[in-house]
């Protein structure tokens, strides 16, 4: 795992305690443009998942939910929830399913702390259904909205909307 990575894995390790009480109100902002743009679907990934804050919402909309996250500590929390979600410990570039396994992926503030970020958008087309839904968010001072949608369309992804979300965020809609 590259140093960058297992820096951030230690990161929220250390501070997953406290994760909601500091972000839950900006990352509601962003959960309504999941909810907004996230029609009824089978299967959804949930990919950088953290404590869960999500995943409700999620089984709201599909028929099995997977979160994903790279910190023990951030999963721990989740389970906590007592959600029906799968969750599984993970690196977002090398997701340990098949090609072509999920009816939606959303990642809400993941993709600024991935050392590639157009290489986490392609492990996410991989395993996204043809005709799949892809809700992505990231900080707006890391990447552009030109950057997110560049990488999204190379991916091989068909943009549906795009824009700002809060103070702090770009967000893009796509289909497979």
């Amino acid at each position: 795992m590259a140093a960058r990575k297992l820096e951030l894995k230690r990161r929220y390790g250390e501070t997953a305690f406290m994760y909601e009480r500091r972000y839950e109100q900006i990352q509601r902002e962003k959960y309504e443009i999941v909810t907004k743009n996230l029609p009824r679907v089978g299967k959804v990934l949930d990919l950088g998942c953290g404590t869960g804050m999500l995943l409700s919402e999620l089984a709201r909309r599909s028929e099995f939910v997977v979160g994903i996250d790279s910190s023990p500590e951030m999963l721990e929390l989740a389970r906590k929830r007592r959600d029906s979600a799968a969750l599984v410990l993970a690196d977002a570039d090398y997701l340990p399913f098949a090609n072509r396994s999920f009816d939606a992926v959303v990642s809400v503030t993941l993709l600024q702390n991935m050392p590639d970020p157009a290489a986490t958008v392609r492990e996410v087309a991989r395993v996204a259904k043809p005709g799949g839904i892809v809700i992505i968010t990231t900080l707006k001072h890391k990447h552009s909205l030109d950057e997110l949608e560049c990488w999204v369309r190379a991916a091989g992804f068909k943009l549906l909307n795009s824009g700002e979300v809060g103070g702090e965020d770009i967000f893009c809609t796509a289909r497979r």
